[in-house]
């Protein structure tokens, strides 16, 4: 399984508001393009005229972009899609890991519907749109959730794996990641964020988190075979709200694993910190009413109309993608912010800047991407080069 920062034959580009005006898929868009295929999936034609047009206004050159046709618009294109193999050969295969749309189904105790069906087999679809063959399993995993250093190490969060294979062992989930990645070595992170974690009511206090339920790639990275970044949240943070300082202790508990771990010839890896956005500037408060009430029928929701709640958007720094000749970076600073933010805006741009000599660092502001749970990486997925290793 390459890393990310292996060559790319493409990268597939999955779209939040199809009817245009996506400022941040068309940001995605317009930094990559030239320097590597787009390939977009669309599933009415509608789709494809009205964001051409939106990305022609932003000045992207939509005659280099390569739009396929789909059976469902897919905007979280990391999670349900294809992931890669590369042999020594240079003949490739996809992973179809298992689909529940992330575990969602036991938190809110619902049956999956017939479009979250149609979504977990978009690797198939892919893989036969590609014409390569399919490496299946019924463990079920999401590609946001696993990490690999390219040189046989994998990295998830087993909290997040039992959360979503229930009735299985930590064994059993282990020896099926590795058997279809062909990586020989796990290392398990403990427990999600309360940031990026479902629950079917308050996260803590007053605040509610819940992104993609548990995804490494809001907190842990792999930068190349032997370095992993790591985010912290900044000392002075950490009591600002309920969630942080939960999630400081929980990022502190992986520090403490990454610096024991060891690649498969038995190096330890050099771990990095990047920092963390402060989500008392990034929450999203909301009066408690009536219709939010009914929202958390028969959750744990204690608070009386007129209270506030407030909800932690996917903000991180780690959810960066990495391209030929391109790193894509979250900028959250706008006017108004306090400048500690802007600190870490700048304090990340040279930190990818140092770790991918070569490659230009392009920041855009992943907001909007954040508020349905994601990020940057959430919606792109990289379809690695077919070359002889």
């Amino acid at each position: 399984m390459p890393g990310e920062w292996e060559e790319h034959e493409a990268v597939w580009v999955g779209i939040l508001r199809p009817s245009g005006n996506d400022t941040a898929s068309a940001a995605i868009i317009k930094a990559i393009y030239k320097n590597v295929q787009v390939k977009i999936p669309y599933d009415n034609d509608g789709m494809v005229h009205s964001f051409n047009w939106f990305l022609h206004t932003q000045q992207v050159d939509t005659t280099q972009l390569h739009w396929v046709r789909d059976s469902i618009r897919t905007t979280w294109m990391r999670d349900p899609g294809p992931l890669f193999l590369v042999n020594k050969k240079g003949e490739r295969k996809v992973i179809d890991f298992n689909w529940n749309e992330y575990g969602h189904c036991f938190v809110y105790n619902y049956q999956l519907r017939l479009s979250d069906i149609i979504t977990g087999r978009i690797d198939q679809r892919i893989a036969s749109y590609l014409q390569l063959p399919v490496v299946s399993t019924s463990i079920v995993a999401e590609g946001g959730g696993i990490e690999t250093n390219s040189e046989g190490v994998l990295m998830s969060t087993e909290e997040t794996a039992l959360q979503r294979n229930p009735g299985k062992s930590l064994s059993e989930i282990e020896a099926e990641y590795l058997r279809v990645t062909h990586c020989k070595k796990m290392i398990w992170l403990k427990r999600m964020t309360l940031h990026d974690k479902a629950v079917p009511g308050l996260s803590a206090g007053n605040w509610v988190g819940g992104g993609a339920n548990g995804h490494i790639d809001e907190v842990a990275r792999f930068i190349n075979p032997h370095t992993i970044a790591l985010a912290k949240i900044d000392e002075e943070e950490r009591w600002n709200n309920p969630i942080s300082a939960a999630d400081y202790t929980i990022l502190e508990e992986c520090y403490d694993i990454l610096k024991k771990a060891v690649d498969v010839k038995g190096r330890p890896f050099t771990i990095i910190r990047f920092p963390y956005p402060d989500l008392n500037v990034h929450g999203i408060s909301n009066l408690v009413t009536d219709g939010l009430r009914q929202r958390f029928t028969g959750k744990n929701f204690n608070l009386k109309n007129g209270d506030t709640v407030w909800r932690a958007p996917a903000v991180s720094y780690m959810n960066f993608m990495v391209t030929n000749g391109v790193v894509l970076s979250a900028a959250y600073w706008k006017k108004g912010m306090p400048m500690r933010e802007k600190e870490k805006d700048e304090e990340v741009k040279t930190l990818l800047g140092q770790l991918y000599p070569g490659r230009q660092v392009i920041q855009i502001n992943p907001f909007s991407i954040n508020l349905f749970g994601g990020g940057m990486h959430c919606v792109t997925q990289q379809e690695p080069k077919a070359i002889k290793r």
